[in-house]
């Protein structure tokens, strides 16, 4: 191979990387423009001082792409509690909700219209809208529905989704006949057929499976089976990604070099003549993931999947096979040029990596490209000599019988070593949970997913759509069965998994520059260490460090939950919500699997309604209530369950927890059950060494008037407002009873029932307001130097064109929430 052709690669390698980079720097500059701005200046110096001045151009066409695809609103048309014209088709999906008897559909929006202005909203084309109808819909017919979304859901908190499932009544509708029959509806009717009859032909579980790696359907996958490929470290292998069309495609190109070698030797030496065996299988393979893309339902994952796969498969095809990074980096632009935004995408970050990482561990393993690294420099003798003999022992390896399984074997867990380590930083980033068994697992069952279950469903699945049956049924619910048992057995082996708490984004900077360097410096074995070296500072110091007091109070719309940590490393969670997701979302960002005190305050399930998600997923030592709620039997409840009452105190030096309503002998005399339960709420006063917080439930005037009298004992600095701001709470008499300098009120954002109502803000007039509805989840700590106060809003980076603000989000790189 010619050194000015190698240039040549080099070149290109390195006008793939300046479009990248480029396309970056573009989405920083909202953040970072100052920071940008110096990274552009010192990338012009260097290739203007090397003369590869050509590089300049295709930087800047990085920056100004994006902007030539159109740029996202900064504040996108409103959606929540609105009317809208939406047309599209119905899914046959599970229905995850109800409401006044309707059941909640899955209806794909191809179009939605804002008929007050007349214009389309772009954010909801081709989103999945969850609609509330007692209707009977007909698949692949096309409807046009009037329709009105329910108030905001969205919900701000760390670890927390970024985007809402949107729910919509509708108000009428028409029905059309089938849809035109474009090759997007076409698949979308098979993959409905194929996920109906999967329903009905497998148990749930196996269905969950099939469904999630052959339509790409994952709404049927159960809560246990979502947590055992978690623990697992294969969750990947429940969204169709890389891997997917990756283990697919092996199996294709291998089944086909074996059926073409066996081909007649006549026709296999015409057939030669023109192309070798390894191109024509590259061929074969490409309608097979077509055909995969297309009832997977071509979302953005699968896409990028197939394009990465293809250049492959061309890289094969025209004998390139080796330049694997060049085809990487092509295959990174092909797609950014394709949407610009997606390299900001999680799942295209997760795929890049770890073929990045598998690449340079295939590359340092073998002796061949260690000989060509050597021999361009002539100065490198040891190394060179060094090469040779793991040359010659490979060789000598490959003369022995027996020796080419091991062979695959040691190369399969190498591949599934190094694309655990590479994606580790991000998944642990994102997830917060650290899988110690991902390579063994990913060695076992990801290629018996891969090579057996998706081969399988989709042969049958091809059957299916031709002929009305789906072949090979029989095997592929032994072989999801099979699946589905080794990824529970695996999950429940003692710390399989740990969660991670969440740390600065700096140290995934520093974790990729680190790497950067130690292939940059010639993957010199004792400059492994620098990519860990941070997180290995960081961890140390952050075991060490003392913890305050601290209360988190969640966003989770209308209701209440709020998780306490404590100075002994306790975790306490008052409320759960809802549905408990918000809460458990937050436990995990701070890497907590163990609750040792559930207090739900009263029955309703505003604040009670996540307690089924809170015990399935943690383990919760203690279960404290009023006294007042009857549990369902199927919940396993935990072996203590404490029922409190006014004087109960629990005293721990650092802190104290003082029970101060109810009481057995109160009773309301106004109003109706629902407001007696409410006046029955559990009233806690948490004491720390400098300030106290108090908790009210939804607490009304009769229970407030109750507790008034309590005096000194009822005193708090920071007040959490009874039942959501509501005008029959909060009265003045209470408020001058407890005289808190910091309120805090959860409520959901434009609620339907007004709250806090202006009454109770006039009575908080000249107190410091902290508001879910307003700021997100909002944090209080009882630290030495006084209150410490922090909210979502401050937590976020935010777009700015100032310094000062650059600053801020800069120090934001270097602390969590």
């Amino acid at each position: 191979m010619s050194a000015s052709w190698q240039h040549g690669v080099c070149d290109r390698m390195l006008l793939f990387i300046s479009f990248l980079a480029g396309v970056t720097l573009f989405y920083l500059f909202d953040y970072f423009p100052v920071s940008t701005m110096l990274i552009f200046v010192a990338f012009s110096s260097y290739v203007l001082l090397t003369r590869r001045i050509f590089f300049l151009p295709v930087l800047i066409l990085g920056l100004i792409y994006p902007f030539m695809r159109g740029v996202p609103a900064d504040h996108p048309p409103e959606i929540w509690n609105k009317e809208l014209v939406a047309i599209g088709q119905f899914h046959p999906v599970p229905a995850t909700a109800q409401r006044q008897g309707n059941t909640a559909l899955t209806f794909h929006a191809e179009s939605v219209l804002d008929p007050a202005s007349g214009t389309e909203i772009d954010t909801l084309k081709n989103a999945e809208i969850m609609i509330f109808f007692d209707k009977e819909v007909t698949d692949n017919h096309t409807y046009e529905l009037f329709i009105k979304t329910v108030r905001d859901r969205t919900r701000r908190n760390p670890g927390g989704f970024k985007t809402a499932k949107i729910y919509a009544s509708v108000i009428s509708f028409s029905e059309g006949g089938p849809g035109s029959r474009s090759l997007p509806r076409i698949f979308n009717g098979f993959r409905n057929s194929l996920n109906s009859y999967a329903l009905k032909r497998f148990s749930p579980d196996t269905a969950g499976l099939i469904t999630a790696v052959t339509t790409g359907e994952r709404s049927y996958i159960s809560r246990a089976v979502r947590k055992a490929f978690n623990n697992s470290g294969l969750a990947h292998m429940l969204s169709i990604s890389g891997t997917h069309f990756g283990l697919f495609s092996i199996m294709l190109f291998s089944v086909s070099i074996f059926a073409i070698h066996r081909l007649p030797y006549r026709l296999l030496q015409n057939i030669t003549v023109y192309v070798t065996p390894a191109q024509l299988s590259a061929i074969v393979c490409i309608p097979f993931m077509l055909f995969y893309i297309g009832i997977s339902g071509g979302n953005p994952p699968a896409i990028r999947s197939f394009i990465m796969i293809s250049v492959f498969l061309a890289g094969l095809f025209f004998g390139r096979k080796g330049f694997w990074l060049h085809s990487l980096l092509f295959a990174a632009v092909l797609l950014v040029l394709w949407e610009p935004h997606m390299i900001l995408s999680l799942s295209f970050q997760l795929s890049f990596v770890a073929v990045l990482f598998i690449g340079f561990s295939l590359e340092t393993a073998d002796p061949t490209v260690k000989i060509e690294r050597a021999e361009q420099n002539q100065s490198q003798e040891q190394e060179r000599a060094d090469a040779r003999t793991d040359l010659e022992k490979l060789v000598k390896e490959k003369g022995e019988k027996g020796n080419t399984f091991i062979r695959y074997i040691q190369k399969a867990f190498f591949i599934a070593i190094a694309a655990s380590v590479g994606t580790a930083p991000l998944v642990a980033y994102h997830f917060h949970y650290l899988s110690v068994i991902s390579p063994l697992t990913n060695l076992l069952v990801a290629p018996l997913i891969g090579f057996t279950v998706i081969p399988l469903a989709l042969v049958s699945s091809f059957t299916f759509i031709t002929t009305g049956v789906y072949i090979g049924a029989p095997l592929v619910e032994v072989s999801a069965d099979f699946s589905l048992w080794l990824t529970h057995v695996t999950a429940k082996i003692p710390y399989a998994s740990f969660m991670i708490p969440a740390f600065p984004p700096i140290l995934l900077i520093t974790f990729y520059t680190g790497f950067l360097f130690y292939v940059i410096s010639g993957k010199k074995r004792k400059l492994l260490i620098v990519p860990f070296l941070p997180f290995l500072i960081y961890a140390v110091f952050h075991h060490f460090d003392s913890r305050e007091l601290t209360v988190h109070y969640l966003d989770v719309g209308q209701g209440d939950a709020a998780v306490v940590e404590l100075p002994d490393r306790k975790t306490f969670l008052i409320d759960t919500g809802r549905t408990g997701i918000e809460a458990a979302s937050f436990l995990r960002y701070r890497g907590i699997n163990r609750i040792d005190a559930l207090i739900l305050s009263h029955v309703h399930p505003d604040h009670t309604g996540g307690l089924k998600q809170i015990l399935d997923e943690f383990s919760v030592n203690e279960l404290w209530d009023n006294g007042h709620i009857t549990y369902p039997k199927e919940f396993i409840l935990p072996a203590s369950v404490r029922h409190l009452e006014r004087g109960d105190v629990l005293n721990n030096g650092s802190y104290s927890i003082t029970v101060l309503h109810p009481y057995r002998e109160f009773y309301t005399l106004f109003g109706a059950d629902y407001d007696a339960e409410n006046n029955a709420s559990l009233v806690l006063k948490l004491s720390g060494m400098n300030r106290s917080f108090l908790f009210s439930g939804d607490i009304e005037e009769e229970a407030e008037h109750d507790i008034t009298y309590l005096d000194r004992w009822v005193k708090s600095d920071i007040l959490k407002i009874p039942h959501h701001g509501s005008s029959t709470s909060a009265d003045a008499a209470f408020l001058k009873s407890v005289a808190p300098s910091v309120v805090v009120i959860s409520a959901g954002r434009g609620n339907a029932f007004g709250h806090p109502s202006q009454e109770v803000l006039e009575r908080l007039k000249g107190k410091r307001i902290l508001r879910t509805d307003r700021s997100g989840a909002i944090q209080i700590s009882d630290g030495h130097n006084g209150l410490k106060m922090k909210t979502y809003d401050d937590y976020k980076l935010k777009k700015t064109r100032h310094p000062k603000e650059e600053w801020k989000n800069i120090k934001k790189l270097f602390t969590t929430w």
